[in-house]
């Protein structure tokens, strides 16, 4: 990182110390299949930059972070946008930290699937695994004491999930409308409030991370409404829209290394605070995600780690409705502990009321020189049951490769 000092003159100010870096990459998206919707693209090409600077107090508790993000799509227009990440202040003193603006928050321990992680909304265009967030205003206060660390939230303003459009893949068959409708009177200016609680404990002599959590604000994940076209030979569904309820949500996760062993789990209530929509009554949500992760090291008498993973998720909302409402995930991590940061990671989602709905990822890293990285990631979407909520991308069988540079 670049740093300069920034002192002004003939004035009594604070002397502030600038960190500059930046991050650009050059992506490629192949499709294996043909478009299961008209206008779809076969090859997505598209560009990323995201700067990072950084600015701490020479003689304060002080310290402020902007990230700002880019990324054109030349396939896809929906897909090229731009996302303040994080611009966020932060201070501190003993027990106590404060930061206000714009930031991203995580939430989870699980591989396969995050069910607590509520404070940041889903970027989807960026990636289909929902890993990459968009930036959250905020107001955060932690507190750290003997029973552990205690976060509170206040967060005025809503983020909408981004959608592929039309030409883009890993889209609905209908799209989705840029104008949302909420729940909330003030749409998406409601102020939500999320509590958290969290600490680090020892059980048997090994150390066991927990935390419980609340919610109370718009749902980041919408339902949708379809939008309904009137035409010679009568209505016809066109397109959806987003509808955003709002919801009480109450979360809990649970990490305990035991030797080889990571054991995890996250469980989840969410209260939906609407009755009904399109005609169907709303029901309130129970979900969980549990599983193992255990570690052989040095395998095949190497320097290398081979981690075997297997997650149960569960889902009330039953099989026609949730992704991950009754699957199996089983992967493998291969990290080659090399001077290239080597790593792989492969896993599929297996439906256990679906025999034929099954979801394959597989993503490999590696570092060619000090500042520059490749990433592929391949995705194989298996899907033919009507009623199964992977059918809309069960031709999007892609591979993907990423040239990344930092400065």
């Amino acid at each position: 990182m670049k740093k300069f000092l920034l002192i002004p003159a003939l004035i009594s100010a604070p002397a502030w110390a600038m960190d500059w870096s930046l991050e650009a990459g050059v992506e490629g998206r192949r499709f294996f299949n043909e478009g299961a919707y008209p206008g779809q693209v076969d090859d997505q090409w598209s560009v990323r930059l995201q700067p990072e600077l950084v600015w701490d107090s020479e003689d304060s508790n002080g310290r402020f972070t902007l990230t700002p993000f880019y990324r054109h799509d030349f396939a896809d227009d929906e897909r090229t946008h731009a996302d303040l990440r994080e611009a966020m202040y932060m201070t501190w003193g003993g027990s106590w930290e404060l930061r206000a603006g714009i930031g991203k928050v995580f939430w989870g321990v699980t591989e396969s699937l995050h069910l607590v992680d509520v404070i940041n909304q889903t970027d989807l265009v960026e990636a289909l695994d929902g890993e990459e967030k968009l930036g959250q205003p905020m107001v955060q206060g932690i507190w750290l004491s003997e029973a552990g660390t205690w976060e509170a939230f206040i967060l005025p303003g809503f983020r909408e999930r981004t959608f592929a459009g039309e030409s883009g893949r890993f889209r609905f068959p209908l799209e989705v409308s840029d104008e949302a409708r909420y729940q909330a009177e003030e749409e998406e200016w409601h102020t939500d409030l999320a509590l958290r609680w969290s600490n680090s404990l020892e059980l048997n002599g090994y150390p066991l991370d927990v935390s419980a959590s609340l919610f109370h604000g718009t749902s980041r994940e919408p339902l949708f409404e379809p939008q309904v076209t009137v035409t010679e030979a009568g209505p016809v569904v066109s397109g959806l829209t987003p509808y955003y309820p709002l919801q009480n949500q109450v979360g809990a996760t649970l990490q305990y290394a035991l030797e080889g062993w990571l054991l995890k789990a996250e469980v989840l209530y969410r209260d939906i605070l609407k009755d009904t929509l399109n005609g169907e009554a709303l029901k309130d949500q129970t979900a969980a995600v549990t599983g193992f992760e255990y570690t052989f090291v040095g395998p095949f008498d190497s320097a290398a780690d081979l981690g075997v993973l297997m997650e149960y998720q569960s889902d009330s909302r039953g099989k026609d409705v949730a992704i991950a409402q009754n699957d199996l995930f089983t992967g493998v991590r291969y990290a080659f502990n090399d001077m290239s940061s080597s790593e792989i990671l492969a896993g599929f989602t297996q439906d256990l009321e679906r025999a034929d709905s099954r979801f394959f990822l597989l993503e490999a890293s590696t570092r060619l020189n000090p500042s520059t990285t490749i990433d592929v990631t391949a995705i194989v979407v298996t899907a033919s049951d009507e009623e199964a909520p992977l059918l809309a991308f069960r031709q999007d069988d892609s591979i993907e490769a990423a040239l990344n540079f930092y400065f």
